[in-house]
């Protein structure tokens, strides 16, 4: 396969994990029940071709970074929210309503993650 259609078929991957069936981004889905906040402003490490942790709960309004320690380049794409494609630094996101939010890297089919968004308790 020639370089360009390997990225033809790379990039296309990433947009259909992206898009899913509904045309869209990954929509915000009802949280579990039984979910509550685990931190207040948690850090999700972008490792070469994972997120970690992959799921995280926060109370509405907190934010969450995604600080890159890979030496791949990645993005973080999901409902209302997308970085840069970079290599390294960080991305941070203020997650203002309830619900699950997931994320995907577009550039690596199956790197993905959810962010847990529960009512603020406080």
């Amino acid at each position: 396969m020639s370089g360009r259609s390997h990225l033809f078929v790379t990039l296309g991957a990433g947009a259909w994990l992206l898009t899913g069936c509904a045309g869209g981004p990954p929509a915000v889905a009802d949280v579990p029940p039984d979910v509550g906040p685990s931190t207040d402003d948690p850090v999700v490490a972008v490792a070469d071709n994972d997120f970690g942790p992959v799921e995280v709960v926060v109370a509405t309004g907190a934010e969450v970074t995604w600080h890159w320690e890979g030496r791949a380049a990645h993005d973080v794409a999901g409902d209302g929210f997308e970085s840069d494609i970079q290599a390294t630094g960080t991305f941070t996101h203020a997650f203002d309503g309830p619900g699950a939010y997931a994320y995907v890297c577009t550039l690596h089919p199956g790197m993905e993650g959810v962010v847990y968004v529960v009512p603020d308790q406080g």
